[in-house]
């Protein structure tokens, strides 16, 4: 083999693209190596370039189904875009059930920046704390006091605490101080909205960044209809469509509150039909086809 090939291994300590996420993505979108050698795979250094900027925009919370089918000119476009606020949040994970739950996402929307195992462990390094937007903390059960503790340490940083068990009275004085509660366990696309929810609250009202696709890219996928031979995803984008008009409504009667059980449940609800939407343009297809 010539020096600029590189087997899958080398590749992911490269890219910071796990072997078994290079190998998925081979199957579900034809990503092939540049040169094979029976079973081994060796990629060029044409190819580790390409998937290092797919890790950055996958990082900034880009789904892998829009970024896959890019040329690098298309990609350094999308590059050449700062996220805003939303888009840029800084989190945190406390707690060892937590970092297991991101570590078995093929991917996710958040970027983070610091993970310990315990809160022993998060205060033992406050020292050396990166600046975080959001601090996502797995607590057995809600106190008070914990949440004390974690103020004084991240004052700046918004707080979300996953929890299984608490009392009533401790919800309300946690709901008090400004902080987001998730029951644990839950699905990750859930941990994902506690979290860029509160991101989105430290920035201002622009909930863009709990999207997973675009008002044009909805459009576009709405009128895929003839191309796909069914009407399904016409329906899912109506129903996304209108979730987003109550979710206006709904925040509008709580006067811009974002925890209105109303606008909450929206995005909730949203979050699911995403995510079924996501799987059936993956499947079809319809975003970025191959030129």
């Amino acid at each position: 083999m010539t020096s600029d090939l590189y087997r899958i291994g080398a590749v992911s300590k490269l890219t910071e693209i796990s072997a078994e996420r290079l190998r998925a993505w081979e199957r579900r979108y034809d990503l092939q190596p540049a040169h094979r050698s029976g079973k081994t795979r060796f990629y060029d250094s044409g190819q580790i370039e390409h998937l290092k900027k797919i890790k950055v925009l996958l990082d900034r919370g880009q789904a892998i189904s829009q970024l896959i089918r890019l040329t690098s000119e298309e990609l350094d476009a999308r590059l050449a875009v700062r996220p805003g606020r939303g888009g840029a949040a800084r989190v945190g994970l406390v707690g060892a059930s937590l970092i297991l739950a991101e570590r078995d996402q093929e991917q996710s929307r958040l970027n983070v920046l610091g993970r310990w195992a315990s809160l022993d462990t998060f205060e033992a390094y406050t020292d050396l704390l990166p600046a975080l937007d959001v601090l996502l903390v797995q607590l057995p059960s809600l106190d008070p006091k914990q949440i004390e503790r974690l103020r004084s340490i991240v004052p700046n940083s918004r707080l979300v605490c996953a929890c299984r068990y608490g009392h009533e009275q401790d919800a309300e004085t946690a709901a008090g101080l400004g902080v987001s509660l998730l029951r644990w366990p839950a699905p990750w696309p859930d941990v994902e909205y506690a979290c860029l929810s509160q991101a989105v609250a430290l920035g201002g009202d622009d909930r863009s960044e709990l999207r997973r696709f675009s008002e044009d890219e909805l459009l576009q996928i709405a009128m895929s209809e003839s191309q796909v031979g069914c009407g399904c995803a016409r329906g899912l984008v109506e129903l996304i469509n209108e979730l987003d008009a109550f979710s206006v409504h709904a925040s509008r009667c709580a006067d811009g509150d974002a925890r209105h059980p109303g606008a909450s449940a929206a995005e909730h609800a949203r979050i699911r039909l995403e995510e079924a939407l996501e799987a059936f343009v993956e499947q079809h297809q319809i975003l970025h086809p191959r030129q």
